[in-house]
Order: C-alpha cells, then structure tokens, then sequence
C-alpha cells in the first residue's frame, strides 16, 4: 500500500496526475471517468433555436400556405413552426414568402441534425402563444424521416374566475369606456372611473348658523344634494341649496338646526 501511495505521488510531482483504467463510477460517492462525463453531456445537449412567430394548429399547405396560421396574419421573413402536418416528414421550422409563395425551411433547421433535441418558443397565436416545442425524432433526414414536435414546456393560461393565469391590466381609458371586458380594474383606475357613482355625506346644525358651507370635493357641480333629519323618521327637509363651486354646496335654513340635527348627502 505504502509503494502504491509513492507511486502516485512521483508521477504528481513530475507533473502529470492523470489517473486511467478508473472503472465506471455506480454509487454517488464514486469517481466517474471522462467516458461517463461525455455521455451524461450528450444525454442533455438540447439546440435552442430563435423563437418562431406562430406555430400551425392543423396540416398547411407547404406550397400555398395562406396569410394566417392560428390567427396571426404573418409578414414576408416572419419564422414559423409547422408541428401538425399529416405528412409528418414536413414538420418542422420555415420561412413565411407570402400568402401563395412556398414555405422554405429555416436555415438553422434544414438538416436533420439541426433538429435534433431543437427547442423553440411561439410568441403569437390564439392557440401556441408563449408555447415551447421540442423535436424528438433522431438519426433522420429531413424531407424523408418525420419530424415530431412535442409539448416542452406548459404556457401559463389566461386568467379566469376559476384559473390562475395571465390577466391584462385595463387602462383608464378603457374603464371609463366601459370596454374593460376581460381586464383587470386595479383599485386606482376603479377611483377614477368616470362613470363611477360620487357621494359626501355630513352632518350639519351647531344651534347657531343657519347657512352652512358643504365641502365634498366631488370636483363637479353635477350634484344631488338632499337634507333629512338626523333622527327618526329622518324624513327630507326642504331647504335651499346652492352651489358655490365645483367642490362645495351650501345649505340655507330659515332657524338655526340644533348641534348635528341634519345630515346632508351629496351625489355626483
């Protein structure tokens, strides 16, 4: 044991430390050789390639294709991603020329070993938007083998009552149209929303004054303004109002109210 440990240690101090004949390494404890390093890197050797604009939800005609897949109207040079053609040997990532030009295969993808463990995201579409496809398909050459594209990673869905998922926020503008369908109202453009129903209330009498200033700062002269009593019944009382301003009613009594006898509510 002791001549085994020198050895070691002369080859080290004469500059190599390269160990060979190490087995292959089983428990997780062991040393692993070069030969096991490079089949574990192999193993995970994917090809991310440059995300396509839209991806086919159905067979599409290679030589003819038409100006939308999954709803995207696409542009000459747009990237596209065809997974669901019924010859599967067609599948694969091409080129958009027109509406009535041939799809040509991208030039990152128009051999088979460029499609080899492909990856590759879908920014558009009403059905692949924020969709991840992968190719499995190996050792095969492209026009001729299939090409199979399948589910990599899940896209987060569009949010609903009953699903997480992704929401849009709405603008104030779209609030206060009213087209806010679908989106999200945060709690400041629900404050703001122009058709939102404004209102102040107080109570007034102090059993000196008979002319009260109101300040509801409703910011708009388009008021309501109703007196009742403070107690029961709490039937309205008539009495004259005004409207100083956009942000302040005045309340006019003949005989001064008693400390808080009244209540006034102003809706804008």
């Amino acid at each position: 044991m002791a001549g085994e440990i020198k050895l070691v240690q002369d080859i080290i101090s004469d500059g190599f430390a390269t160990l060979k004949g190490i087995p292959n390494g089983v428990d997780p404890q062991d040393a692993v050789n070069v030969q096991q390093l490079d089949a574990a890197v192999a193993a995970l050797v994917i090809s991310w390639k440059d995300a396509v604009r839209a991806a086919s939800t159905g067979n599409v005609d290679v030589a003819n294709p038409g100006a939308a897949i999954d709803g995207v109207t696409l542009q000459s040079g747009d990237r596209i991603l065809l997974k669901d053609q019924t010859t599967a040997s067609q599948n694969g990532i091409y080129i958009f020329n027109g509406a009535s030009t041939p799809l040509t295969r991208s030039t990152d993808a128009d051999i088979f070993d460029e499609l080899e463990q492909a990856i590759v995201a879908v920014e558009e579409g009403t059905a692949n938007a924020s969709t991840f496809w992968r190719q499995t398909q190996l050792n095969g050459t492209i026009d001729v083998d299939d090409v199979l594209w399948s589910s990599f990673l899940s896209a987060t869905p569009v949010a609903s009552e009953t699903v997480a998922g992704i929401i849009e926020i709405a603008t104030q503008a779209e609030v206060d149209a009213g087209v806010a369908n679908n989106l999200a109202v945060t709690p400041l453009t629900l404050a703001n929303w122009a058709g939102r129903k404004l209102k102040f209330c107080a109570d007034i009498g102090d059993g000196t004054n008979t002319v009260f200033n109101v300040t509801h700062n409703l910011n708009t002269e388009d008021i309501h303004i109703e007196v009742y009593e403070n107690a029961a019944p709490q039937g309205t009382v008539l009495v004259q109002t005004e409207r100083v301003d956009a942000n302040t009613a005045r309340i006019c009594f003949k005989n001064p109210p008693t400390s808080n006898q009244y209540r006034v509510c102003v809706l804008g």
